[in-house]
């Protein structure tokens, strides 16, 4: 009876032991490899255009969202705009894939004045897909389009570790960026992410643009942050989808995810990054964002030095990384102020101002309230 007793309690604490690690591993995988098939995340992808991508990415979100409606261009159009790929190779050995766009008008052509870039980094599972998105209003607003792939995603190369959230992916913008000032010596660089893209610049901006150097890169002239990313720690148990677990198992997971993925996210927290960025940064945020809230994205508000906070807002449309989607001409106006106040020898025309469709009425924007020290 005593060995039936034994037998009994050992299945079950096996039992209840192999349901904790498949948990464990199923929470470190949605860390690592989120929202796409795992099959993505292993290989370079077909780059095609989900329901995400058309609901909201390349949506018209000013009335609300999802929407079927397209703001701008429509996702499939966008897979045919004129354009160039480019790779280069990052620090880490791997090749790095980007776009330029040819999405300047004939007169910005002809220009003696060289149009700026705008240089976008999207999130995580994304593409340089997303930054398609902005191919009109680049050109709205005088910028020449350019987009990368983080490494593990789009065409960039894969090593099936998934996500790391700027730990790797830094290195993958500090070698694009390097690529685009030398292809484009004479061009400053309006440089735009979004979500992960922000935690992958912040560590990069923090190597190629130190506080304590001024100088250090004249050819980056400003920063805009779609709802920044202190860390992932902070993404993790703030998110409003955080699974409704204990936050010591949440932990566990996040351990589990840095052993699989061969990183430490505490040595890049974009949050420690942040106080070493030494250009004009704008950031935003929606309070629809179901990710990152802003008073999450606060956290790294706080944390940059604040002679070089150009504005923060928090607008009552759009979502997680859509918020252009949302406010189109309250963003671009702060875009062109963005560049007047960081170039004033390469302010933007007001002509280019023009809304990408008839105008809806503006919604308030309200400041980002910094979190409350614990």
């Amino acid at each position: 009876m005593r060995y039936r007793i034994t037998i009994i309690s050992a299945a079950v604490i096996a039992f209840f032991g192999a349901v904790f690690t498949g948990a464990l591993f199923y929470l470190s995988d949605l860390l690592l490899f989120p929202f796409k098939e795992r099959e993505k995340w292993m290989s370079v992808e077909t780059i095609s255009c989900n329901p995400w991508m058309k609901e909201y990415a390349f949506a018209d979100l000013r009335e609300g969202f999802p929407s079927k409606k397209t703001l701008d261009i429509s996702c499939d159009d966008s897979l045919n705009l004129p354009s160039q790929s480019f790779y280069t190779k990052s620090s880490l050995g791997e090749r790095i894939h980007y776009k330029i766009y040819d999405n300047l008008t004939e007169d910005q052509k002809k220009s003696p004045q060289q149009a700026p870039l705008f240089f976008h980094v999207h999130g995580v599972s994304g593409t340089y897909m997303h930054g398609a998105r902005y191919f009109k209003m680049a050109s709205r607003l005088g910028f020449q389009l350019a987009a990368m792939d983080l490494s593990n995603h789009g065409l960039s190369d894969h090593n099936g570790l998934g996500a790391s959230y700027g730990c790797r992916e830094q290195h993958d913008v500090i070698a694009v960026l390097n690529a685009l000032k030398s292809q484009f010596p004479n061009r400053k660089i309006l440089w735009h992410s979004t979500s992960m893209g922000t935690m992958a610049s912040l560590n990069a901006a923090a190597v190629l643009l130190p506080a304590e150097k001024p100088d250090s890169d004249k050819s980056i002239s400003a920063m805009v942050l779609e709802n920044p990313i202190p860390s992932v720690e902070q993404l993790v148990l703030s998110t409003p989808k955080k699974p409704n677990v204990p936050q010591g198992f949440i932990t566990l997971g996040v351990w589990l995810a840095e052993k699989r993925g061969k990183v430490d996210f505490s040595q890049c927290e974009p949050v420690k990054a942040a106080p070493k960025v030494n250009i004009p940064t704008y950031v935003y945020n929606s309070v629809n964002d179901d990710i990152v809230s802003p008073e999450v994205s606060g956290q790294i508000v706080a944390a940059l030095p604040k002679e070089n906070v150009f504005k923060v807002r928090v607008f009552n449309r759009g979502a997680h990384s859509t918020v252009w989607n949302g406010n189109p001409e309250e963003v671009e106006k702060d875009l062109a102020e963005l560049w007047q106040a960081a170039v004033p020898s390469g302010t933007l025309s007001s002509a280019n101002m023009v809304p990408p469709v008839p105008s809806a009425e503006a919604v308030p924007a309200d400041p980002v309230r910094s979190p409350k020290s614990k």
